[in-house]
């Protein structure tokens, strides 16, 4: 996360000679003390990059293209373009996030878990920091107490209630669910015919989803009968039917009796179960109406809420789950299906109720979301001025003419000026980048000796396609972007990240993503079987039949490293510092003239699949002015008449221009020292990257263990303490390359 200022730096900081509403609107003018020109720019992929949509499974899908005649060129879109700028220059100036379309923010109940348990497959140090995560959890929810039980909804008078799981001989305490062992359920499906083969161990990654598992799939929300023994602890066996457990209780009691049968129900959890060795059963209540709960229709109106609901829920909770034998009538969620709650079936679910029995909260896991109690919290953990007029304001109309950030005016808005005509065009315009035509003799990198080397292609080797997972976080992770307690200046354990602090809550920052890439996988990438498998993705060889992808899977064919693209930025009356501010979102800390494009101190990342290390790319810009009043002067007609390529050192000049207006108006001795630069540059570090192995997705044992999304310049810092690669940015350190 890229930190947030309390105040974006104001486009009067990088004008203070003009009029910030005469400079505006000046595109029909030249505008004395500014500049106008173009910047020839050249992008460069590290990674392979896809850009577009892939919004349907039924085909593979490219990376975008542009007609060109009878063939097609890779571009990457102006619009793509001037949005990664747009949004690397509101960064390094903490501007305006625009309109919140889901302002809802969610925490994530701490799981309850022994810390003194022996059985865990979590290291002591992990139970440790679950335990008092938990501990702090329950503490700061005085009065409520988490339970296990099913929801449903009453056919009598749809009325939706939850009714908690009854006490059994093995958990004497009402509302406690039972766990049943993998290696018992294994057991017990070589006994008895469940219609399942074998019960193998959860995936590691993020891609296990149980209704989608071919095994796991089946038993998924199904009755089962749960045999306990006397004298032993937990579940011996679990069988399809009543008769057929009660026979195996008595074959091993004998006619000394003892022991029991438990109906419950299977459930299963999604991704986090790759570190499980338990299923839960959820003994059945043997009345609903007897001591159920009522569950305000509000809060199941925001559990099916599109912001709550999200694309993991869709296919882990298809239309067709449910308890029971007929159809569950689970209704499509924002119009599409899966996620939503059964009106004709029960849902398992963890619930809290409050000290006078009320339901404040439920979930489909241990680990639920909890949306904070507001109905607009995105205005308490973002400050004022930089979260700006969100849609429904009262007066968001009355905002229009606010003091404008650079962000904004640089690049434009919809309500810069009060009044109707409040819209700002922005000054700044991006074309698209196209590649050099497939076969046609380009500069290729490695091949300095040979400059008519052809063009190998410009997607992913092979002809291969590469299946990815493109499950939609929505706001499932929002929690993880928030800046999480306990207080680092105060209590036990600060050390410890909670999800409680209801009343304090600030989002972390800007959201961004760190390369990752690793140099085993040769040039051009070619996913070998141990990436593909940290990756969670498959390559498919050209010309072989592979199974239709699933609902969260999607075959595309990204553009491969190693490619180049060019494009062209017009600017027109930017002041100095405000084309500094352009060359700097551009070019980040590399030199002025880009440095080497094939292995950058410093890169962007573009388009689709970043989590996965794909779109990491190289930006070279070269800087043309425009004199209009030489040009319209000269009456040759020549395209070159007062265009003028700068030189390193005007360049140079207008990164100072920036450097110095960001310096006096943060308060700072460096540019390098602004909290924004310090981030945005730690997460453009290319050459200094995190290793591989540092930015893989957790597991439930290093989400246990690690801060959630700590600051950057704690990872960094603690990666260096490692001894491995990636150093925190320091200004002026030696062997830094002289960025102006």
């Amino acid at each position: 996360m890229v930190r947030l200022a309390e105040v974006p730096v104001p486009a009067a900081a990088l004008h203070p000679d003009h009029d910030t509403r005469e400079l505006l609107r000046s595109h029909d003018r030249t505008v004395p003390g500014t500049r106008t020109g173009w910047i020839d720019l050249t992008l460069t992929t590290l990674t392979p990059t896809f850009v577009g949509q892939a919004p349907g499974r039924d085909r593979v899908h490219h990376s975008a293209r542009f007609p060109h005649g009878e063939r097609s060129v890779p571009v990457v879109p102006g619009s793509t373009l001037r949005g990664l700028i747009r949004n690397t220059l509101r960064m390094l100036t903490s501007g305006e996030s625009g309109p919140v379309n889901t302002p809802m923010l969610f925490f994530r109940a701490p799981v309850r878990v022994d810390p003194g348990s022996t059985d865990s497959s979590l290291s002591t140090r992990a139970r440790q920091v679950m335990a008092q995560q938990h501990d702090h959890y329950r503490k700061r929810r005085a009065g409520t107490h988490t339970k296990q039980g099913f929801l449903y909804r009453s056919p009598q008078d749809t009325g939706w209630y939850v009714v908690e799981v009854p006490a059994t001989a093995l958990e004497p305490e009402p509302g406690r669910v039972l766990k049943v062992p993998f290696e018992v359920l294994r057991e017990s499906l070589r006994t008895w015919d469940f219609g399942v083969g074998d019960f193998p161990d959860p995936p590691r990654g993020n891609t296990y989803v149980p209704t989608t598992h071919e095994q796991h799939g089946r038993l998924q929300h199904r009755w089962v009968h749960a045999v306990h023994l006397p004298g032993q602890r937990g579940v011996a066996a679990v069988a399809p039917t009543r008769g057929e457990a009660l026979a195996h209780l008595t074959a091993h009691t004998g006619s000394g009796g003892g022991g029991g049968v438990i109906p419950a129900l299977v459930v299963l959890t999604g991704a986090a179960a790759g570190e499980r060795r338990n299923a839960y059963l959820f003994p059945q209540p043997p009345n609903l109406r007897t001591g159920r709960l009522p569950v305000p229709d509000a809060m199941v109106e925001l559990f099916e809420s599109a912001e709550q609901v999200t694309g993991y829920q869709r296919v882990a909770f298809p239309e067709t789950l449910g308890a029971g034998g007929g159809d569950p009538a689970r209704p499509p969620v924002a119009g599409t299906g899966g996620g939503g709650l059964p009106r004709r079936s029960l849902e398992p679910v963890w619930f809290d109720v409050d000290p006078a029995g009320h339901v404040v909260s439920f979930g489909r896991s241990g680990g639920y979301r909890i949306a904070v109690s507001d109905d607009n919290p995105i205005r308490r953990a973002v400050p004022g001025p930089v979260l700006g007029p969100q849609p429904g304001d009262p007066d968001r109309a009355d905002r229009a003419g606010r003091t404008v950030d650079v962000c904004r005016a640089v690049f434009g808005d919809v309500d810069v000026f009060a009044g109707e005509a409040g819209a700002l065009k922005g000054r700044v315009s991006f074309g698209p980048a196209l590649a050099t035509e497939p076969g046609h003799p380009v500069l290729l990198p490695g091949h300095a000796d040979n400059p008519h080397h052809p063009d190998p292609g410009p997607d992913y080797p092979d002809g291969a396609t590469l299946r990815v997972q493109l499950l939609s976080p929505q706001r499932g992770c929002f929690a993880n972007y928030l800046v999480q307690g306990p207080d680092t200046a105060a209590g036990e354990r600060p050390d410890i990240v909670t999800w409680s602090h209801e009343g304090r809550i600030r989002l972390g920052g800007y959201k961004t993503y760190l390369h990752r890439h690793d140099p085993r996988l040769g040039s051009p990438v070619r996913y070998d079987e141990r990436a593909q498998e940290e990756l969670g993705l498959e390559v498919i060889p050209a010309g072989s039949e592979a199974a239709p992808p699933r609902d969260t899977q999607r075959d595309i064919v990204p553009l491969r490293d190693g490619l180049t693209l060019r494009s062209r930025i017009t600017f027109t009356n930017l002041t100095d510092a405000e084309l500094g501010a352009l060359l700097r979102a551009l070019l980040l800390a590399n030199p002025v003239d880009g440095g080497d494009p094939d292995d950058p101190e410093y890169a962007h990342k573009v388009g689709m699949g970043k989590s996965l290390g794909m779109g990491s790319v190289h930006l070279r810009p070269e800087l043309h002015l425009v004199d209009r009043r030489a040009r319209a002067a000269d009456l040759s007609l020549e395209p070159a008449a007062g265009v003028t390529a700068a030189t390193p050192g005007q360049v140079t000049a207008f990164l100072d221009a920036f450097s110095t207006a960001l310096v006096e108006y943060r308060a700072v001795d460096d540019w390098r020292q602004v909290d924004q630069v310090v981030d945005v540059l730690l997460a453009s570090r290319w050459r200094g990257r995190l290793p591989w192995s540092e930015t893989a997705v957790m597991s439930l044992r290093q989400f246990a263990e690690y801060p959630v999304l700590p600051p950057l310049t704690e990872r960094f810092r603690l990666t260096e303490r490692a001894g491995k690669p990636g150093r925190p940015e320091k200004p002026g350190q030696p062997g830094e390359p002289d960025a102006g």
